[in-house]
């Protein structure tokens, strides 16, 4: 299952697609954003699509196989290597597109370990090919420091100190290898209040090593400044993201970008998603769009 596109009619209006126009999608995803920007330029304009895990290429192309969207050009990569695609490619776009959602058949399909609600290996890395950390890897060898550490800054987990001490201890029985056995760690480091939240005890743990395995921030920071880069003058940014951390890397290399004058906001602030969309797809409940224009 691919998730549905977030926020599909605001990214529509807001890349302000003209006929002709070669746009990047940098996190293609099922396909449905992409499909719905080469629908716009009446199938006359080009999509470059990223998407870092090949699985979920073969989903998209699956897809999206339709004959009227040849014009999307599908690119196995990281959207951290966009000057290197645009490059390679000759892509040079008018607009850009990040949503930086993590999608729904990660959680649901991959079996990588990315949901507490299954119980699978901890792996958690978006693309198996590439050698490194796994989440089994960082809870099993980093320091206790080094674990509250990433809990707190990267989940935001008031309860990082007991989680990663209960951890340790755990791991001189036995690795913890299963997201069953996390979750069960975690659950029993937390006071009952917390375990009765409306939010799983385990969710901000599970953002955490995901956000740690995958260098997510670091890589939101290096695909935005490379995106102000290589799009055309006149073209648009549109990124929405799902946490505060990514969005206040978002609004930092913004503000700075448009203080030297490189880029002009569109729209001052933050867009979010209309109450009919929320109700409809829970998962838009926490987006935030922010969009700039290439001076």
């Amino acid at each position: 299952m691919i998730h549905t596109p977030v926020m599909l009619d605001e990214v529509i209006e807001y890349l302000n697609i003209k006929p002709g126009a070669k746009i990047i999608d940098a996190t293609l995803d099922g396909g449905g954003h992409s499909a719905a920007i080469l629908e716009r330029t009446g199938f006359t304009g080009k999509v470059l699509g990223i998407e870092i895990d090949p699985e979920l290429i073969l989903a998209a192309k699956l897809k999206i196989k339709n004959e009227k969207l040849k014009n999307l050009v599908v690119v196995n990569d990281n959207y951290t290597n966009l000057k290197k695609i645009v490059t390679e490619y000759g892509f040079y776009p008018d607009g850009i597109l990040f949503d930086l959602g993590v999608s729904f058949w990660h959680y649901e399909k991959s079996g990588r370990g990315f949901s507490f609600m299954r119980d699978e290996l901890l792996d958690m890395r978006f693309n198996t090919k590439i050698e490194t950390k796994t989440a089994a890897d960082i809870v099993n060898t980093a320091s206790r420091e080094e674990l509250e550490d990433i809990l707190a800054s990267y989940g935001e987990e008031k309860f990082a100190s007991e989680i990663s001490k209960n951890i340790v201890n755990f791991r001189k029985i036995k690795p913890v290898v299963k997201t069953s056995e996390l979750a069960e760690i975690i659950n029993n480091s937390v006071p009952g209040w917390y375990r009765h939240k409306k939010i799983n005890p385990a969710t901000k743990t599970f953002q955490a090593l995901r956000i740690a395995v995958n260098d997510e921030l670091d890589n939101v920071a290096r695909g935005i400044n490379a995106a102000v880069d290589v799009v055309n003058s006149g073209g648009r940014i549109v990124v929405i993201s799902f946490h505060g951390l990514e969005d206040k890397i978002v609004r930092e290399v913004f503000k700075r970008k448009a203080k030297e004058g490189i880029i002009r906001w569109v729209v001052k602030g933050t867009v979010k998603p209309k109450w009919e969309e929320t109700k409809n797809n829970p998962r838009a409940r926490s987006a935030k769009m922010k969009i700039v224009e290439k001076v």
